[in-house]
């Protein structure tokens, strides 16, 4: 396993100076790899594709969704005893539809990293990284001065496979911050 540190590029000009700043500080090419993420949901992670079955922000939609079934079933009822006993049947129905989707609908947000679990991760977006192999001694802090430099975001560090390059690289596996 090697040691890696690695930060995303929203600008590929940002990208191309940060692989100047290494290149001129000693990296050699073996010890760097870039490589485009693509953004949560399209890094084809599932057999179905998608990256995982649900995320952090829709952690509870399922028992939301059940709740507001139930509220809407029961006006539902209501409203179709109001208007006659051939309406109840359709009224509970399409309540518990509108009440399902409204519970659903109201329960899903932007999930954030206190709510992630491996179940139900919370992704980066996407972008250009660049990931440097920080095996020798000193060059972790050289590489982390060329990413902030360059304008790097999510800068972080974890230990990964290195085989021309980082060869166990997970888009849905949050780095350690620096």
């Amino acid at each position: 396993m090697s040691r890696i540190v690695a930060g995303r590029f929203d600008r590929s000009v940002d990208a191309d100076a940060a692989l100047d700043m290494l290149k001129r500080n000693g990296f050699m090419r073996d010890e760097v790899d870039a490589f485009y993420v693509g953004p949560p949901g399209q890094n084809a992670r599932t057999p179905i594709g998608g990256d995982t079955h649900s995320d952090a922000g829709s952690a509870s939609a399922g028992r939301y969704g059940a709740i507001g079934a139930l509220i809407g079933f029961a006006v539902g009822l209501i409203i179709g005893s109001l208007i006659g006993m051939h309406a109840v049947l359709l009224a509970c129905g399409l309540g518990a539809l509108v009440g399902a989707f409204a519970g659903v609908m109201m329960s899903l947000h932007g999930g954030t990293r206190r709510e992630a679990t491996p179940e139900h991760p919370v992704e980066s977006r996407g972008g250009r990284m660049i990931a440097v192999r920080v095996d020798r001694t000193g060059t972790e802090a050289l590489a982390v001065a060329a990413l902030r430099a360059n304008n790097a975001r999510d800068i972080g560090r974890t230990e990964g496979e290195w085989r021309d390059g980082w060869s166990d690289f997970d888009p849905r596996t949050p780095l350690a911050t620096v």
